[in-house]
């Protein structure tokens, strides 16, 4: 079977089962790899030709962009895995091109002192500032959830 029969397949499959930015974010994969390689047939292709298609379609994109593309090729080739070839080889699954398309654990962050924190809200002179500054530092709240707090939100009972 050509790769470019496999691919509609596997698109009418995610057209019926998945939500449309799924399933628009394959379509545009399948049919740049299908450009390439769409009269192949899928036995034929190796790590190397997906090696390759990643490198270009990939090339001065983020890592976060690279890891997906790879993610549904490689769901892709699971498809056709399990659903049309039992016997077929993932050319995804190979530990170099796992490793390539990895992300790099994030750097952590640095956190801020809880005394350098309370320096900056006794420091404070704007009330609705410091309110702010108190709500994020003591109650934990982002400040979406502070911004949208509103009069209504807060109850006349006195705090325990």
């Amino acid at each position: 079977m050509k790769v470019s029969q496999a691919s509609a397949m596997w698109l009418n499959y995610h057209k019926v089962n998945s939500k449309d930015n799924t399933v628009r974010a394959y379509e545009e994969l399948v049919q740049r790899f299908c450009e390439t390689h769409g009269e192949q047939d899928f036995h034929d292709l190796n790590s190397n030709c997906v090696l390759e298609f990643l490198n270009a379609m990939t090339d001065g994109r983020k890592p976060q962009t690279k890891k997906t593309r790879f993610s549904h090729l490689n769901a892709f080739f699971n498809f056709i895995k399990n659903n049309l070839d039992h016997d077929f080889e993932n050319p995804c699954d190979t530990p170099l091109l796992k490793k390539m398309f990895k992300i790099k654990a994030p750097v952590a962050w640095d956190v801020v002192e809880k005394e350098k924190i309370d320096e900056i809200i006794f420091k404070t002179d704007n009330p609705m500032h410091r309110l702010i500054l108190e709500l994020m530092a003591r109650g934990g709240m982002r400040v979406g959830e502070v911004l949208k707090l509103n009069a209504g939100d807060v109850n006349d009972r006195k705090m325990i």
